[in-house]
């Protein structure tokens, strides 16, 4: 396999697209994040001898806080095989079977720790010290309303919602354009930003503003103020949640948080989606709703084999480990 590295996503040709799995893997949305999230992004390709991309990875360098899994922080920069967004989706496309080759590329030609992010199946590599991540929450299945939604529920589980419901009754939805986000979405994003131990990067507001068409803003107000929001784009049958804002201040009057979760279904069911991507933290409040853990890994590696050692020393402390134990809300197990 040969292997060409690329400083931009403009540079190659929409092969790449043919070999993606999720939306954030797209080239519109790497595009996208160059522009507004820039942080030396590089692509590194691999072409089998009939000159046909059949592998690709997504580099970029930021700092990462290594333990926080384990609530403290220590900042080192690395080199990610990843989206440089804090998305579900992995950092490489493609085959499985040329993955080897295209990581040992990435491991000789960049420095430092190396972390790549996100992916599912085992990667057949030496010397990687490979460890869960957060898992994706995905909700597989069909309904042709809300009222059948809640039917299949089992009867705490609906009455949760019910009861979320009812606190939500007088909120004006409004769904735009990403166009119209706001000072005030924004101001709504950083509360979370400011809480999460998990983040990665925090993004600017034109980030949100400048987002391809596809991508929708959904806004909750009671009278003329914003409760909370969230983003979502809808492809291929499935609907995918980005990123949200609340107002904490409000959160438990309006149950916001929960209720944000209830409408992202609403709308899934209205757009006759089949599958919906709530992407990764919050297992419980997601689960509680239908959604199922998909386990997500990741690995290190660095080419000095005394902090290989650390880091296998270390990985119970490094890696994710699911808390809660997933529940059935289903009265009837559901077919997916």
């Amino acid at each position: 396999m040969r292997i060409e590295i690329r400083n931009s996503i403009k540079e190659f040709d929409s092969q790449w697209d043919t070999l993606i799995s999720s939306v954030y893997q797209k080239r519109s949305f790497l595009l996208h994040a160059e522009k507004y999230n820039p942080c030396q992004q590089r692509y590194y390709l691999g072409y089998n001898d009939d000159n046909q991309l059949v592998s690709g990875a997504v580099v970029y360098t930021s700092k990462v806080n290594v333990l926080t899994f384990a609530k403290y922080c220590i900042n080192l920069p690395m080199t990610i095989i990843g989206i440089p967004v804090s998305v579900d989706a992995p950092g490489v496309v493609g085959e499985n079977f040329y993955f080897p080759e295209l990581i040992n590329a990435i491991f000789k030609a960049e420095e430092g720790i190396i972390l790549c992010n996100n992916y599912e199946s085992k990667i057949p590599l030496k010397n990687i010290i490979e460890m869960q991540t957060l898992p994706t929450l995905i909700r597989n299945g069909f309904e042709v309303s809300w009222e059948a939604y809640l039917k299949t529920l089992r009867h705490g589980y609906r009455r949760r919602i019910l009861k979320a419901e009812s606190k939500f009754k007088n909120i004006n939805t409004i769904e735009t354009s990403c166009m119209e986000f706001s000072e005030e979405h924004y101001n709504l994003y950083l509360n979370i930003m400011n809480r999460t131990k998990t983040k990665i990067e925090t993004l600017s507001k034109f980030f949100f503003i400048e987002l391809p068409k596809e991508f929708r803003l959904h806004s909750f107000y009671s009278n003329n103020q914003l409760i909370t929001w969230h983003i979502s784009i809808f492809e291929k049958e499935t609907y995918y949640f980005l990123f949200g804002g609340i107002n904490y201040e409000l959160r438990d009057k309006y149950d916001a948080y929960y209720n944000n979760l209830i409408q992202i279904i609403k709308e899934a069911i209205r757009l006759k989606s089949k599958t919906v991507n709530f992407g990764q933290t919050s297992e419980v409040s997601k689960n509680r709703l239908g959604a199922k853990f998909m386990k997500k890994k990741m690995f290190l590696f660095h080419k000095s084999t005394l902090l290989r050692l650390i880091f296998q020393y270390c990985k119970n402390v490094l890696s994710y480990e699911i808390k809660s134990t997933e529940v059935n809300i289903y009265k009837k197990k559901l077919q997916t």
